[in-house]
């Protein structure tokens, strides 16, 4: 399918922020081939401010699925008003029908390729309409994020001669998290070589979680920003790190994407479909007979996935990585 006189463009994304990461990639790409053509997102409530502050972009319609029946056909009023010329949908919804744009991706995808990964699979979806992509970095950051950043890492002790390793230690699925004294035990081994500064991070919700871990710890060296920083912060402070450990997390795409060496503890989910992609970035795993299971709940009741995974072994990719 070969397109022409592409002028406005519909890029429909998903609800969570660490999805909405993997499907940057196709953002891109639209970018790259129609430089001239207006480009709306369409987004949940949480991830909207990935896109909020990128100056490339028009209009930013957040479609809510609690949202009551008439709001959403209020949504979809606003969209067929706009008249687009191609609509790409990460959600392989209806919505580009409903919206009525000239061209649009099938309803029913499926990857040709074989590939596993979300951040290729979302890429398939541009192969029909001829639309390439170079490998680049994703998120926008703006500059006053940056300086905001710059400005509470000086506040804080940070120079230019320490080695700045991220931790994020939450996860919105607790099956995906890894044991509290197994991060506290990591980040106290770290913190033994002066060079290293660890700083904490997560959204409000995991504040008593780092709060913990902070407290245990007690080493000079631990800064905790977890709840005290916005997500646009967030990508300008992850943008400056050396390394970040976490679990399958927003923060592990993030950082993955600014092209940042990841350390990810993994256990129910499959690395092959949502891990990190650099080319010196380590998975953590055990190889269960029962993992990745993809589930929300441990079938067992065990988390043996999780549980067997040692503050030696993370200490270890971490050396590897920083040495």
């Amino acid at each position: 399918m070969k397109l022409s006189n592409i002028r406005k463009i519909l890029f429909i994304t998903l609800s969570n922020i660490g999805d909405v990461i993997l499907t940057l990639p196709v953002l891109s790409a639209l970018k790259d081939n129609f430089p001239g053509a207006s480009i709306d997102i369409v987004v949940g409530p949480r991830p909207e401010q990935v896109f909020k502050k990128d100056p490339s972009l028009n209009n930013i319609f957040v479609y809510d699925k609690h949202a009551p029946l008439k709001d959403k056909f209020r949504l979809v009023k606003k969209l067929r008003a706009e008249r687009y010329d191609l609509a790409i949908d990460m959600k392989t919804s209806l919505l580009p029908a409903f919206a009525g744009a000239r061209n649009r991706a099938g309803l029913f995808f499926k990857s040709r390729s074989g590939a596993k990964h979300k951040r290729l699979i979302h890429l398939e979806a541009l192969k029909p309409f001829g639309i390439g992509y170079r490998e680049q970095k994703n998120i926008y950051i703006d500059e006053e994020s940056r300086r905001r950043v710059e400005t509470i890492l000086m506040d804080n002790g940070v120079t230019g001669a320490d080695t700045l390793i991220g931790v994020s230690p939450g996860s919105k699925s607790l099956l995906k998290q890894w044991k509290k004294q197994g991060f506290i035990d990591v980040i106290a081994g770290v913190l033994q070589n002066h060079r290293c500064k660890i700083i904490l991070t997560g959204d409000a919700s995991e504040t008593g979680l780092s709060g913990e871990i902070a407290c245990a710890v007690n080493r000079p060296g631990l800064i905790n920003l977890t709840g005290k920083i916005n997500l646009n912060e967030l990508f300008a402070l992850i943008e400056k790190l050396d390394l970040f450990l976490t679990c399958d997390s927003a923060g592990m795409h993030i950082a993955s994407d600014l092209a940042v060496p990841v350390v990810a503890i993994f256990g129910p989910t499959d690395p092959e479909e949502y891990g990190p992609r650099g080319a010196g970035d380590v998975v953590i795993r055990k190889a269960l007979g029962c993992s990745p299971c993809k589930k929300a709940v441990c079938k067992l009741g065990t988390r043996e996935c999780m549980e067997t995974i040692t503050a030696q072994e993370v200490l270890a990719a971490i050396k590897t990585l920083t040495s």
